[in-house]
């Protein structure tokens, strides 16, 4: 998200300042003017031909109409989906379609898997990039997909350093090499409902932290007072919740650490706005200016 910004900038500035201004808000450099090689030239070649191809391949996707059976199970199913305004829907069915094609789809422990599956699980994921790109999401490479919650292999270390290994119930998880795992059971029953619970935002909000690094070390805007002002908040509500385990609005599960804070915060401030922004308004302002969104305003 912010690496796109970033791109975009650059165009406009001059080489030396647009790496100044990536190596201030730390992200990587690449000397575009410096001759680095014939292999470097091959796979920056390969690169723009990639990207070609791509932008041509999406084109022809998206100049398709979309299928009403989508539609309607949007309609019927996606609680969310009935909230958006008609360009927020636009967007939306652009999204899910390119991540639908672009995303390698698994299904696991013998399900049978579905496009009405696939759709629901892409709505739900993009609605974290209605204000930013698709590709900000694409990072995800692979989507597991199992019938209900399953068992998984969970390591824990006592204080003798003895390590123990057990098996764990799950509905849901976000690895580093671009994989969410989820459980179709409660991907189709979190969409129909709005109570702050969302499988699908939760472990996609895993996969932006993970991805971009967001927690509380990459804010929106690195550096400066915008910085300093989601650092602070940031902090300041997940202590706050660490120290009650009780909220209003916000799952106690959120203070389990920073990163579950945030995956927690991101369903709140999709599926109860209003109650966020009345009872953390900091925090909901602080996401808001991240998902560049505001969901108070569309009930």
């Amino acid at each position: 998200m912010p690496i796109t910004a970033i791109s975009r900038e650059s165009r406009s500035l001059d080489h030396a300042l647009a790496q100044q201004v990536a190596s201030e808000r730390g992200y990587p450099c690449v000397d575009r003017e410096m001759d680095q090689g014939p292999a470097d030239k091959i796979r920056g070649g390969e690169a723009m031909v990639f990207g070609w191809l791509r932008k041509r391949r999406r084109s022809r996707l998206l100049a398709e109409p979309f299928p009403a059976a989508w539609e309607s199970l949007l309609d019927r199913c996606c609680a969310l989906w009935g909230i958006l305004s008609e360009t927020e829907r636009a967007k939306l069915r652009d999204d899910l379609r390119i991540f639908m094609a672009e995303v390698n789809w698994e299904p696991c422990g013998g399900l049978e898997l579905t496009e009405e599956m696939r759709v629901l699980v892409a709505a739900q994921a993009c609605l974290l990039t209605l204000g930013h790109l698709v590709d900000d999401l694409l990072a995800v490479k692979t989507v597991l997909l199992y019938p209900s919650s399953y068992r998984a292999p969970e390591q824990t270390m006592d204080e003798a350093g003895i390590v123990t290994e057990e098996m764990d119930d799950r509905q849901g998880e976000a690895w580093d090499a671009g994989t969410v795992v989820l459980s179709w059971e409660d991907v189709r029953n979190d969409a129909r409902r709005l109570d702050g619970r969302n499988l699908v935002l939760h472990e996609f909000a895993h996969q932006i932290d993970l991805l971009h690094r967001l927690e509380f070390r990459d804010p929106p805007c690195r550096g400066g007072a915008a910085f300093r002002r989601w650092n602070a908040v940031m902090r300041r509500e997940f202590t706050a919740l660490s120290a009650r385990r009780r909220d209003r609005v916000l799952d106690a599960y959120g203070a389990e650490d920073e990163a579950e804070f945030f995956a927690v915060a991101t369903e709140a401030f999709f599926e109860r706005p209003s109650d966020l922004l009345k009872v953390h308004p900091e925090l909901y302002e602080a996401l808001s200016t991240y998902y560049r969104q505001n969901p108070a305003g569309r009930r």
